[in-house]
């Protein structure tokens, strides 16, 4: 995988710019309906399809939705397609209780009938995520925080690493890295690591860093719901409520999708090593621990983002980093317990 990532962004502080604007071009690519199924559309443009579609319907619980066609109904139909029979017609605002996902489609019931509706006009209901790029900065602890998303890569150096220092660090990961490499994130579980949700494909859920298409909210919950049913079968640990969005990129109604589906953290991070980006390990020493002397605290309660993959050199870098940083008084702590008060 090819990391696509804005160099001038790399921190969570100096992502905010782009992100509030972000937020007004993504969000409402989300909230508006694009492959529109209400009873006034006359025209439905094709259907938005994702890279890696879901091969069969995703089970999900503890979902709801309000519906979202003003001035009109949404169409309640037999099966996840514009082609298919119309059972009913259901009014704007109304409630409903979601139970699965096919593609861009959730699967409720409505009236005595059971059917599909296009979740571009479903609203998911709970409460918005919180976004953390830093823990608490009272303790000279931190954080290393690992993203798993591509090759193995680094995989058995960094865990290696990890257990002879006496290390727990967090792994941001992907569903299908965890189906590919089912022994590492065994191991991960077994040696007392975090891991928390990265998406099933990587794929970015507002398109800003790829200039995809956003993904849909059903989209977003079947990439969520397949992660975390893969992480319970290997670890028997829920990835809940924490979530790392692929690239960094996620907006109002990304945190809302993602707070709806009960992941209230959307862990970011205070420094980016740049690792993907080719610097040496040297390079990404000096740039971690250089970024944690010049902040606030002495950089205490930093999250540091690393990445598993071959492409980048942090695994190399990581001797160097933890020994400047014990020399200077820091413990190593896994993203909840550096966020706690």
């Amino acid at each position: 995988m090819k990391f696509l990532r804005p160099t001038l962004t790399d921190t969570g502080t100096s992502r905010s710019l782009r992100r509030g604007i972000t937020c007004l071009l993504a969000t409402v690519a989300v909230s508006a309906p694009f492959a529109v199924d209400s009873t006034v559309a006359s025209v439905v443009p094709p259907e938005r399809v994702s890279s890696t579609s879901p091969s069969a319907d995703v089970v999900v619980s503890n979902l709801t939705g309000r519906t979202n066609t003003p001035g009109t109904t949404l169409n309640l139909r037999s099966c996840a397609s514009t082609t298919c029979e119309t059972l009913k017609q259901i009014a704007n605002g109304t409630v409903l209780p979601l139970t699965a996902t096919s593609g861009d489609w959730f699967k409720t019931r409505y009236d005595g009938s059971t059917g599909w509706v296009s979740s571009w006009y479903v609203v998911l209901q709970g409460t918005p995520a919180t976004s953390i790029t830093r823990g608490n900065i009272s303790r000279r602890m931190m954080a290393y925080t690992f993203d798993a998303g591509s090759d193995v890569g680094y995989a058995a150096q960094i865990l290696d690493f990890l257990k002879n220092r006496n290390i727990k660090a967090s792994f941001g990961m992907t569903g299908r890295w965890a189906a590919t490499n089912p022994t590492y994130v065994e191991r991960m579980g077994n040696e007392g690591h975090f891991i928390f949700n990265h998406t099933w494909n990587h794929d970015t859920f507002t398109g800003y860093s790829t200039g995809a298409s956003a993904l849909s909210p059903a989209r977003r919950t079947d990439e969520l719901v397949r992660t975390n049913k893969k992480i319970i079968a290997l670890t028997g640990k829920t990835t809940k409520p924490y979530f790392r969005p692929p690239y960094g990129d996620y907006d109002s109604g990304v945190l809302r999708d993602i707070g709806a589906n009960g992941y209230t953290k959307n862990v970011m991070w205070s420094v980016d090593s740049l690792g993907w980006n080719g610097l040496t390990a040297a390079a990404i020493c000096n740039r971690v621990v250089g970024s944690m002397d010049a902040a606030s605290n002495g950089g205490n309660g930093y999250i540091v983002l690393f990445h598993v993959g071959a492409q980048s050199q942090d695994a190399n870098a990581l001797p160097c980093i933890t020994r400047k940083l014990r020399s200077r008084g820091f413990t190593f702590g896994t993203v909840s317990q550096v966020i706690a008060p």
